[in-house]
């Protein structure tokens, strides 16, 4: 019926921002499937993420799981698994994710929600680790939060299997404190990438809503770019500071305003540094451009600060 009403009155349908496969976004690189790593260095940390990212190819299903050792399929060498301490299972024709644990052959009480993909779809799944449950998130929205059979410290490797071309596996974040600042290891330049991912932060009990974060990037005693998005104007602010003078605010943008006030979503903000402007992707869609006021090189110092938890910066 609303193809039929957009052909008759001429109207068009809007327009869905899609992901980009490329290079800025990170969804470019190929990893083999199966996957099995172990866990480099220590064990995992409370506030770290995993972040798993690819694109379905089948109608069956996937499964990533944090396991205690690397016994993860059975096979003429193999009779007993290791534990799943945590299973997440995907689906894809039955429109679910089902949640579990596996401790000594014994699954634990299972838990589902809904999902949207079908065969051809990217994903993005994140798990963020606390001293006593997992916190779920697909795309971008929190989804479940499940609780340790096992302390952290029992996981020792992860499984990724199944129906998926797999692009990015990574660990990454820790708690912060907010403002957080860091020096710029060989300043920035050209090519270079700032990730910063997180949520808003609701205080419940006291009814306080959340209403911006800004991102600044500093050149010695001036701010090159200040970056904000502010809920109550559905802006996002991009602006300069030189010599103690302020530059006019810009706040149009390609991609609308796609920040959610809940603490469920979670964003991430890539600013890449560009010849002549840095671009501003959010959720890996283009959403605005800032022309360079300073030469990037001379760009030394990050802040972050506001109504959010901060689940992640990095620089790549």
């Amino acid at each position: 019926m609303a193809a039929i009403l957009r052909k008759i009155f001429g109207l068009k349908k809007k327009k869905k921002n899609l992901p980009r496969k490329d290079s800025v976004t990170g969804r470019n690189k190929t990893f083999n499937v199966p996957y099995l790593s172990r866990l480099e260095g220590n064990t995992l940390q409370p506030g770290q993420s995993l972040i798993v990212r690819g694109t379905i190819i089948g109608r069956e299903e996937f499964i990533i799981n944090f396991t205690s050792g690397p016994k993860v399929e059975l096979d003429y060498e193999v009779n007993e698994l290791d534990n799943r301490l945590l299973s997440i299972r995907v689906d894809v024709a039955a429109k679910r994710v089902y949640l579990n644990a596996c401790i000594d052959g014994e699954w634990g009480r299972e838990g589902a929600v809904k999902h949207k993909w079908s065969a051809g779809d990217e994903f993005d799944i994140r798990v963020r680790c606390h001293r006593e449950c997992y916190d779920v998130f697909i795309d971008y929205t929190l989804v479940a939060t499940f609780a340790h059979y096992r302390p952290l410290s029992s996981v020792s490797h992860l499984y990724i299997n199944g129906d998926i071309e797999l692009a990015s596996v990574s660990w990454e974040g820790k708690y912060y404190n907010l403002p957080y600042s860091a020096e710029i290891p060989d300043n920035l330049y050209p090519g270079r990438r700032l990730h910063v991912s997180g949520t808003f932060k609701v205080d419940e009990e006291r009814k306080i809503k959340p209403s911006s974060f800004y991102i600044d990037l500093l050149s010695g005693t001036n701010c090159a770019l200040h970056f904000e998005p502010v809920l109550a104007r559905k802006k996002v602010v991009r602006t300069s500071c030189m010599g103690g003078v302020w530059s006019e605010e810009q706040v149009s943008s390609e991609g609308g305003f796609p920040f959610k006030k809940t603490g469920s979503n979670l964003f991430d903000v890539v600013v890449a540094c560009n010849e002549n402007q840095f671009a501003f992707y959010v959720n890996d869609v283009l959403l605005a451009s800032f022309d360079h006021v300073v030469a990037p090189r001379t760009i030394d110092k990050i802040v972050v600060h506001g109504d959010i938890v901060l689940h992640g910066v990095h620089l790549k």
